[in-house]
């Protein structure tokens, strides 16, 4: 363990390799959505290569085949041997096919950094390959029409031309030269549509696929599973009937923990900073595991301010609940700092899963966690991280109680509805209290035991308890939802250990590919829904995912109008138009102003909870006239650049340690040379540990003052 706690200052340089180096300033060449763009351009000639089949059957219009079609995209590039292969074109390489030519060039175009196209053709007999930001640009207003991708053109000049000769196709014209900035990184350039390539009998079982119901996400899971891209799909099999699963399920039935064992050190021979820890009984057999990869430490060192426990998602054959850590990037996205499979639900088990993350992740606390309506865990946190802030999840609270109340509610009207409001739109403590008084006596339910231990827990679970810790956006269902998605659609009961491990490996390439789409889409420019320099001032400070969050909050305060109270040192919003999904159910609120210091206070504490900014403060901006947010309230983990500058200060850090290990392995290797020689003779061994002797004396103590050996 503390080997793998170690590998994460030899890795870092390679999962730092293609991060550092993804420049806002250089992906302007890049695709953008279409409908989030304020300004739209059609590229006047020309078709992507390899991206216009996309219709095959008579289903190819229909939503699922859509739905499909967005799967092809996200996973596709060239097999290794052509990357292997790849080199810049030259004038006189020859091909079999015209195909065969456009695939060598797409692939030099994705190493290089751009994207290719097809152009003019004379005849069927000479085809111009371009790059696909050679056409010129067209300004179209209409900003409701929605289109796949849209490319910025340049009259970039660099193309290929092939030729037919002699039944092969050559290249007769060679122009590197481009006009824009190239795409920093290989694993951005996949998005291209050129880079997004099936061949015609892979397309044809995709459709089967489709037709026999199987939906695209499953789809595409199946096809990887067969294509081997880059070494990151598994070759095993997946056998999806029961029926077919049996024989298997039962000569391994007495292997899975040494199958699960065997698949650790695998992965931590192949990926550096990969760890796995396993707690025994007093017979020698395991009874919990948990494992983590060296990206997922780097993450924890950049987002573990705030990370999740849950044990609702699932459990294995052997009933051993599966325990994801999770977390949240500067994108709001999941992420996974690494799973536990557990042997039961008891205090002492939880601890142990506590202590060894800490002790995985070099002792780094979070600064507030939440975790499910689970007493062993609670009792667990509270031995191991006692200085840290937790809650339950209001969810799983109320999930609970209606299992325990449901009867006992529906036989009172509307108090279900009622507790609910009461929980969901507390504002202050005493709120809450003086309403949980009038709905118990309302209902007459002051004797009912459960709603009893609810109230002497209500401050671990109720949300006005914790306005004024970052929690960020676990009150919404996008938080549920994606984890649910993550772990419920990928994690089955009562899978083998084997599984849970594969499925992980799964799901952290998903998040990876999840966060480079995120990156990619945050240097692009936004659709705008207003003039205000406000919005546009928030679009080049946040990412994109974020940014959306804010725009929503200054979208809905044009839904309120602002009343000054107490002298300009208070504005009262009132609601006036009703929007989607309010936060609160209520129509009014109070902001507190410190004029001159651009200090606000509003009394929903969005802010200190999810760390951005509500629609009644970004209100009172407009009423005063505020035209760019404070620096005081931009979190910097919300920011674009948060990521990238964390993991230069990361790498320096391990740089430094990597340093010093090699100064020690330097001098223990020279010392080592030395014994050699003279450790066959007494009086030299001895006059060379008389001198080590002299040497250390000079330098203990020396502070900064370098002693010369001269002296």
């Amino acid at each position: 363990q503390e080997h793998a706690s170690n590998g994460i200052a030899t890795t870092v340089q390679g999962l730092l390799a293609d991060m550092l180096h993804k420049q806002t300033n250089s992906v302007d060449s890049i695709v953008q959505h279409a409908e989030e763009q304020d300004q739209l351009y059609d590229v006047t000639e020309g078709h992507e290569l390899c991206g216009n089949d996309t219709s095959s059957g008579s289903d190819a219009g229909s939503s699922s085949g859509s739905e499909l079609d967005t799967e092809l995209g996200k996973c596709f590039y060239p097999s290794i041997e052509a990357l292997e292969n790849s080199r810049p074109p030259e004038v006189g390489m020859k091909f079999p096919t015209l195909e065969d030519a456009e695939r060598f060039y797409s692939t030099h175009a994705m190493l290089t950094g751009f994207a290719a196209r097809r152009g003019t053709n004379y005849k069927r007999k000479k085809f111009h390959l371009l790059c696909n930001r050679s056409g010129k640009l067209k300004p179209t207003q209409d900003l409701q029409r929605k289109r796949k991708v849209n490319v910025l053109g340049s009259q970039c000049q660099a193309k290929v031309i092939v030729k037919l000769h002699n039944e092969q196709w050559e290249f007769t014209g060679v122009k590197h030269e481009h006009n824009h900035p190239l795409c920093p990184s290989p694993s951005l350039t996949s998005f291209f549509l050129d880079h997004k390539y099936l061949s015609s009998e892979e397309k044809l079982f995709l459709r089967v696929l489709q037709q026999s119901r199987v939906n695209p996400r499953k789809a595409m899971n199946i096809f990887q599973r067969m294509r081997s891209n880059f070494g990151n799909v598994s070759s095993s099999n997946e056998k999806d009937m029961s029926n077919s699963q049996c024989v298997d399920q039962w000569r391994k039935e007495n292997s899975d923990v040494e199958t699960a064992l065997k698949r650790f050190k695998e992965l931590e021979l192949r990926n550096q900073g990969f760890s796995y820890t396993m707690q025994k009984d007093e017979d020698n057999i395991v009874r919990s595991l948990f494992w983590t990869d060296a990206r997922s430490k780097v993450d924890y060192e950049i987002f573990g301010d705030f990370i999740s426990f849950s044990t609702t998602y699932s459990t294995n054959r052997h009933n051993m609940p599966f325990t994801p850590i999770i977390g949240v990037n500067n994108h709001g996205r999941i992420l996974v700092f690494g799973c536990a499979l557990l042997q039961d639900q008891k205090a002492e088990t939880f601890k142990w899963m506590f202590q060894t993350f800490l002790h995985v992740m070099r002792g780094k606390l979070p600064k507030t966690i939440i975790i499910d309506q689970d007493e062993g865990m609670v009792k667990a946190i509270a031995e191991v991280m006692p200085q840290v802030r937790h809650r339950l999840c209001k969810f799983s609270v109320m999930r609970k109680a209606q299992e325990m109340l449901g009867a006992f509610m529906a036989a009172r009207g509307n108090m279900n509805a009622e507790l609910h409001s009461l929980v969901d739109n507390s504002l202050t403590e005493k709120e809450f209290e003086e309403g949980w008084a009038v709905l118990i006596e309302r209902y007459d339910a002051s004797e009912n035991e459960y709603l009893r231990l609810m109230w002497k827990t209500r401050k671990s679970w109720v949300p006005v308890y914790f306005r004024a810790d970052f929690y960020p956006f676990v009150e919404s269902a996008e938080h549920g939802e994606g984890s649910n998605l993550l772990f419920k659609d990928n994690v089955l009961p009562k899978d083998r250990i084997e599984k849970f491990i594969e499925q992980y490996e799964r799901i952290q390439e998903g998040i990876v590919k999840t966060e480079e789409e995120d990156t990619l889409q945050s240097a692009t420019e936004p659709a705008y829904f207003s003039m205000q320099p406000i919005e546009k001032h928030a679009a080049c400070i946040y990412t994109r995912q974020i940014f959306l969050r804010v725009q929503k909050e200054l979208y809905y305060s044009t839904a309120l109008n602002a009343h000054e109270i107490q002298g300009g040192a208070a504005y009262r919003l009132e609601k006036v138009f009703d929007y989607e999904n309010p936060e609160f159910d209520r129509n009014s609120f109070e902001v507190l102003v410190e004029p001159g210091t651009y200090t606000f206070k509003c009394q929903c504490a969005k802010f200190t909870r999810d760390g951005i900014l509500c629609c009644h403060i970004f209100r009172v901006f407009t009423q005063l006239g505020v035209i760019e947010i404070p620096a005081r309230y931009i979190v910097p983990r919300w920011a674009r650049e948060f990521r990238e500058e964390r993991l230069k200060e990361y790498e320096e850090k391990c740089s430094k340690r990597t340093e010093g290990r090699k100064r020690c392995a330097m001098l223990l290797g020279k010392m080592a040379d030395i014994g050699k020689g003279i450790c066959a003779d007494s009086a030299k061994s001895g006059c060379f540990m008389l001198e080590l002797d002299k040497v250390q004396e000079k330098l203990v103590g020396a502070d900064d003052q370098i002693v010369l050996w001269s002296k």
